[in-house]
Order: structure tokens, then C-alpha cells, then sequence
């Protein structure tokens, strides 16, 4: 069994935050989950999906509650006080320290969010429809904290050069632009392939340029590809069935 690795975030984030990846690296889930798979729905054994949840809150924060997700690809962001059920959203926000917020992916883009005070974080699941349906604008408008004191990373995730859709994915983000600025901005991240109607499409990209039309200043990330790296991380695209990552962030306790 390979040693467990988490990836941290290459970020300004205050000492309070902490927040990191998880990889395939560890973890007792064999066959297509071979690794470190966080996931309960995707058909791997139970008891080696909670034994890698152990193995990962220790290595990450042991002593820290978490909070997961019913992710549906939708534009909800849920605000959460203190860990309990899984609600059913795309984002978490909480101001509360030693609660661990966690998304599952493995291709759509994670996105941290934390405030240069270090005292609110939130956490995005932004596929591709939760992005056009409006996950990032709803969780930052959401949030108490002012876009331009947000520090964001850009977790893994699929990146444009595995990354093909079609023109259905292009309309909704076109159709949806707030002027036409915006409009030739989203254009840009469809880059057109020999195939009509087909296009390698920029999620960072798309991030990008709605998190900076909001607001936000600091923004780093975007340079992990789930596809491309089949060592480090699960990929829906490239493997079909497969694991998840999780992606953690927390506000540390102070003591």
C-alpha cells in the first residue's frame, strides 16, 4: 500500500485555515477504488471507505468534526454551524472552527474559498452544470465575507486538455453571460475540435472569470489534472467507475 499523501493548497491562506486534497496515495480500497476512495455511493465496500476516512482525518485533522455532502450538480450552497447530516447542496460555508467542510470529485473543479481573517470558509463542488446553474455566484453572495477579502485555490480537476464537450455545455454558460463582455470571455474557454459541435472546454477557466466578474482578487490553482495524472488521482472520465477524492478545508480551533 502506497503512503498516504494529501495535496495542500499553494495558497496565502491565513494559520487558521487549513485545507488539502485528498490522492489516491494510501488507502485499503482495491480494484477500480483502488487507493484511497472517500466515497460511500459509488459501489466500493463500506468498511474500506470509512477505514479511509479515518486514515485521512488523521492525517488532515484528527480531532476535527466533518461534514459531507449529497452532491446533485446543482446551484445550492448550504451554511452549516456544526456537523451533522449530509444536506443536499454543492457548497459549504461555516464560520465554525474545527468543523471540516468536504466535497467529493473526481474531475468536476473544487473550489476552497477562506477570508484573508481566517474566521469563513466554504468549500465549491462546480461541475460543469453547477457552474452554468450559478453554485459560484450563489455560495460567494452567500458568504458574509466580501469577494475581494476571499483567498481561493483551484483544486484538481479535469483540465481542458482531456475535457470535451459539446454544444449544449457551451449554450448553457453562453445563455446565461450577464452582458456581452462576459459572453466573449466564456467563448473564449471553448476551444473548437475537428468534430462539429465538439470542444475542449476550460472549467479553470470558467472559475475563473466568474470568480473575478464578482469580485475576488486572489485566485491561484488550476494546475492539477485528475486525467492526466492517473497515479495521483481518480478519473470519471478517463476510468468510468472509479473513486472520489475529498477535498477538505477547516477553520482550526484556537486553544
Amino acid at each position: 500500500m502506497r503512503k498516504l499523501e494529501l495535496l495542500r493548497p499553494d495558497w496565502p491562506a491565513p494559520g487558521t485555515i487549513l485545507a488539502a486534497s485528498t490522492t489516491r496515495g494510501g488507502g485499503c480500497s482495491k480494484e477500480e477504488f483502488a487507493g484511497l476512495n472517500m466515497a460511500l455511493h459509488v459501489g466500493d465496500m463500506e468498511n474500506s471507505v470509512r477505514r479511509n476516512r479515518e486514515l485521512a482525518a488523521g492525517a488532515f485533522a484528527p480531532d476535527a468534526d466533518y461534514q459531507w455532502l449529497q452532491q446533485v450538480h446543482g446551484s445550492k450552497p448550504a451554511i452549516v454551524f456544526q456537523a451533522g447530516e449530509a444536506p443536499e447542496a454543492d457548497s459549504l460555508i461555516t464560520s465554525t472552527p474545527g468543523m471540516v467542510l468536504c466535497v467529493l470529485t473526481a474531475d468536476c473543479l473544487p473550489i476552497f474559498v477562506c477570508n484573508r481573517a481566517g474566521n469563513e470558509a466554504a468549500i465549491i463542488h462546480a461541475g460543469w452544470r453547477g457552474m452554468s446553474a450559478g453554485i459560484i455566484e450563489n455560495t460567494l453572495t452567500t458568504m458574509q465575507s466580501e469577494p475581494k477579502d476571499l483567498l481561493i485555490w483551484l483544486g484538481p480537476a479535469i483540465l481542458s486538455c482531456h475535457y470535451e464537450t459539446g454544444d449544449d455545455v457551451r449554450e448553457s454558460f453562453l445563455d446565461r453571460a450577464t452582458d456581452t463582455h462576459e459572453k466573449k470571455q466564456l467563448d473564449s474557454a471553448f476551444t473548437p475540435l475537428e468534430k462539429p459541435g465538439k470542444y475542449h472546454t476550460n472549467l479553470t477557466q470558467i472559475a475563473r472569470i466568474k470568480l473575478f466578474r464578482l469580485g475576488a482578487k486572489t485566485i491561484s490553482g488550476g494546475t492539477h489534472c485528475t486525467h492526466c495524472d492517473a497515479t495521483r488521482f481518480y478519473s470519471h472520465r478517463r476510468d468510468g467507475p472509479c473513486g472520489r477524492m475529498a477535498n477538505l478545508i477547516c477553520i482550526n480551533k484556537v486553544s
